[in-house]
This record gives structure tokens, sequence and C-alpha cells, in this order.
């Protein structure tokens, strides 16, 4: 179990990358988990070091509906009675999964549903548990924490219902997923958008604060984050100009362009095929939008 003091009252328990996450957890006048998606057993340990326990959490926030930042929310919720509090998109497809799936691209059409159900299930299980949501966060709603207070930052393009938290004193920034890791962004959802994310980025750069909090680097605090999101959105432009090369040398449909992974160094799962596809989706449309391609009869080709 590892966990950082970031400052007085705020900690982060580390879960690391995908299918884990990073979990925040504020100490002050309420105990408050943010994206609970560590091990259950490290946070366990965490909040005992504390002379807590897991009975003791007041409040589970969710920074967005992906299942790595949710798996343990109705464990607590059953242990605890906590409330769970998500953004005005998150809760109600919290609250209905069918419509979480379908949020995420995973409708019962889709072929590899049930592979991705497996893989939730065997590496994230707990994120289908049904519960509901007892707190509706709006764009910009604070929570007073005695000495600490929270605020939400809505940041689409990730997912539209993806949400920063601004942890006011002592002026950090919980970044969830613009987590600055060395794969990086991630727009694999057809709701995903890459003009979004960018501009979520930007919004993020122009914060004035004292460090960042990654959702998913094992060292998680990042002081010199205007420059790291700067390294990390550059990572777009260069996804897109291998796309743009693949289809000037040749390739002229998506599993074409997949064919040889732009993305992800090896697919050997169907459901990261999935992932690919849709962010080498977003990347051919906005090229089109860019003047660059075209599509036609289903055959994408330079203009």
């Amino acid at each position: 179990m590892t966990f950082y003091k970031i400052a007085e009252g705020v900690f982060v328990v580390i879960g690391g990358s995908f299918p884990k996450c990073n979990t925040v957890v504020i100490i002050a006048d309420e105990v408050v988990v943010i994206d609970p998606g560590c091990s259950v057993e490290d946070l366990r340990g965490f909040l005992m070091a504390q002379d807590l326990d897991l009975r003791k959490i007041d409040t589970v926030i969710l920074s967005h509906i992906h299942p790595d930042h949710i798996t343990h929310t109705m464990r607590l919720n059953r242990l605890s009675g906590c409330r769970i509090a998500a953004n005005e998109i998150t809760a109600p497809l919290f609250n209905e999964k069918e419509e979480m799936k379908k949020f995420l691209g995973f409708h019962k059409g889709n072929p590899v549903r049930k592979l991705w159900e497996q893989l939730v299930n065997e590496r994230m299980y707990g994120a289908f548990d049904e519960g509901r949501v007892d707190e509706v966060l709006k764009k910009g709603d604070t929570f007073g924490l005695g000495d600490i207070t929270l605020k939400t930052l809505h940041t689409p393009g990730h997912l539209p219902d993806h949400m920063c938290i601004e942890i006011v004193e002592p002026n950090i920034i919980f970044a969830s997923d613009l987590d600055l890791t060395e794969f990086g962004p991630y727009y694999g959802h057809p709701n995903s958008s890459i003009r979004d994310f960018k501009m979520s980025i930007k919004k993020v750069q122009h914060g004035e604060y004292d460090g960042l909090i990654s959702g998913h680097l094992r060292d998680p605090l990042i002081v010199d984050y205007k420059t790291r999101l700067a390294a990390y959105a550059r990572q777009i432009r260069i996804r897109e100009d291998l796309v743009l090369s693949a289809i000037l040398e040749g390739a002229n449909t998506m599993p074409e362009i997949t064919a040889n992974p732009i993305i992800y160094p090896s697919l050997t799962n169907p459901v990261f095929l999935q992932f690919e596809t849709w962010m080498i989706e977003h990347h051919v449309s906005s090229l089109i939008d860019r003047g660059l391609v075209e599509e036609d009869k289903g055959k994408i080709k330079e203009i």
C-alpha cells in the first residue's frame, strides 16, 4: 500500500494505471473519497493508519463514469452508508447501468460488448453494481469541509461527463484522467472529443494551481503541470500525423489503418482494438474537418 500526503488533510492512495486509478482522500470535517478505484484493501489500510476505517467514509465523489474510477463506490456505500456525489451527466448513468454502457459505446449490438463486460467484471469488479447518486453536482459547485474546500471544474473531451476537482485549499487540482501519463490523452469512445479535450487541457493550464494530482501516475503530484500538459496535448497532433501518414501510404479504411497500431502498441484484445478504432475515427474526422482528407463511398483518401 502506497499513499502520499499532499497537504494537511489531503492524501492520495495510489492505484496507478488502468484498470485501477489513484484515489484522493480528504480527512477534514468529513472523510471524503474521490474516485474509489484503488485497491479497496489499500484504501482500508490507509484509513487504518489514520485511526479510521471504511465505515467512517462520509462521501464518495465521482469525477466521471469510467469503470476504473467508480469501481468500489457501492461497496463503500454498503459498508458506510456514505452519500454518493456526481455531476449532472454522470449521475443518471451511474443510476442506470444500461445507460452507462450505451454512453460508453457498448450498446447491445456492439460485437465486443460481452468481452468488455467480462473485462470490467474481472478487473474492475463492482463497477456495474446497482446504486443511486445522492447529490447531483453542477458546474462550479463547492463542498465546504472545514479548512478544505472542493470545487468542481467541468473538463469534457475524455468523456462528456469528465470533471476535475479543485482543492481550493491548498490550491491543488485533482485532474483525474487529464493524467499526464506516457500513454497520452485517451478519447476512446464514440462521444469522446479531441476538440473538447484540447480545450479542457487549456482550461487547466490557465489555472494558477500549486500542483496537479494525476489520476494514474504512481508519483501523483505534478508541480510543473503547465509544461507537462503542453507535452501531453502534443501527443494528439503526433497521433494525427501518424494517421495521415497511414492514409497517404494507402490505408483507405479503418481496418487498414488499425492493422498497424498507432495508439496501442499491442492489440492483443478485441476490446482494445475497439478503443483504438474509436480513437482513430476521431482523428479521421479531425483530418476531414481540417480539409486534409475526405471520405467517399467508405474510402478515406487524401484531397
